[in-house]
Parts: C-alpha cells; sequence; structure tokens
C-alpha cells in the first residue's frame, strides 16, 4: 500500500492529520499485528508524542475502527468497480466475469492487515457489522449486474441472489486460498491459469442455469 490510499483530494488538516496516522498505524501493523500495535509504537514511528495521537483518535480502539472503515470503503471500491458506463450488455458481463475471477484484492490491501481486520470481528460485533454490511454490499452490486444480465439475455440465471453469492464466494475463497496452496507461485502464469478456471466455472453456471 502506498501513501496515495490515505491522501486522495483535498482534505481537512485534521483529517490529513488523522489519515497520516491511520498509514503509519497500517505499517505498524504489518510488522506487529494488531494486537502488538500499540499508540506508543505508532507514535514513534512518526517521530512525535503519543499525546496527538490520543487527540485525533482518543484511544487505539478508536484508531482501529478508523483503519478497518478506510480498509473496508477501498476493499468496496476496488474489488468491484462500476460497470454501468460500458454500453454493450456482452462487454459488460463479460468485464463483470474477469473482475470476479481476477486473484487481486492482496496488490491494493496488504494481506496481514486485512486478515487481522476481519480476525477481529469474530470478538467485537461492531467490527463485525461493517464486514457483513461490505459484503452484503459487494453481493446486492453482484446481483444487479446478473439481473441485468438476465434481461439481456446473455445469461440464464433463475436465483440472481444465490448465483451473486457462488461468485462471492468463489471470488473471496480463491484469495484466500492462494495464502495457503503450496502449490502456489504467485507467478502471471499461475495467476491466469487459476482466473481462468473459476471465469469457466461461472461462465458455465450461468448458462445451464445452475442457479
Amino acid at each position: 500500500m502506498t501513501t496515495s490510499f490515505f491522501y486522495m483530494g483535498r482534505k481537512s488538516k485534521a483529517k490529513v492529520r488523522r489519515q497520516e496516522i491511520l498509514f503509519h498505524f497500517y505499517e505498524v501493523i504489518i510488522e506487529e499485528g494488531f494486537e502488538g500495535a500499540s499508540i506508543a509504537k505508532i507514535a514513534k514511528k512518526m517521530d512525535v508524542n503519543p499525546s496527538l495521537l490520543i487527540h485525533y483518535f482518543k484511544n487505539k480502539d478508536k484508531m482501529v475502527l478508523g483503519l478497518i472503515d478506510y480498509i473496508i470503503e477501498t476493499y468496496s471500491a476496488q474489488i468491484l468497480p462500476d460497470f454501468s458506463t460500458v454500453e454493450d450488455p456482452q462487454e459488460r458481463w463479460d468485464d463483470l466475469v474477469d473482475v470476479v475471477s481476477r486473484i487481486q484484492w492482496n496488490t491494493f490491501l496488504n494481506t496481514t492487515v486485512y486478515y487481522s481486520a476481519y480476525t477481529l470481528g469474530f470478538r467485537n460485533d461492531e467490527i463485525k457489522e461493517r464486514f457483513v454490511q461490505l459484503y452484503q454490499g459487494v453481493s446486492d452490486r453482484l446481483q444487479h449486474e446478473i439481473e441485468i444480465a438476465c434481461s439481456k439475455d446473455i445469461i440464464n440465471v433463475k436465483n440472481p441472489k444465490a448465483a451473486a453469492k457462488f461468485m462471492l464466494t468463489l471470488m473471496e475463497g480463491a484469495n484466500y486460498f492462494q495464502n495457503v496452496d503450496p502449490e502456489f507461485t504467485g507467478d502471471q502464469d499461475d495467476l491466469e491459469e487459476r482466473s481462468k478456471m473459476i471465469k469457466e466455472t461461472i461462465n458455465q453456471m450461468v448458462s445451464t442455469g445452475t442457479f
């Protein structure tokens, strides 16, 4: 992740400062994990007094929620872009499948930070609810695209909601599995082969009326 993740557009001085703190928090988490990332360590990395962090975030819990909001905002914007400008229905569907089948999200979010944040949701209902809303939003957008493709006779799906959840499961499962698959090389040929397999599975699913 680069600093551009935190510094986009014109922002107030306070917001820029908060984003600067979150950026360094993110960097400390990569090294220490959420549990090991303390206000003192973040302040040391920034070469500032810890009281500055307290001024903007009150405590570490508030800082955690701030960073998770940034993580979710970035994930949501990057994982499924807006396809409304694509006029041709077939091209729009093909673009969607290309994006869903691509093993990609760890290119814009650090794996350690993302999974550390996700794991916190098992112990914190407020964090869990943020992830629930994130995935519900992605699922709803997928369902919308499936319904559009159906209305244009591009695909044959009777239950767009179930199909959307299946596609999301494939997408998330592929991204997760690459981190624990000993045969995953990470090179371009391997990525393209895995993406091709996901794409073929989706296209078979929507052409045979599986859902």
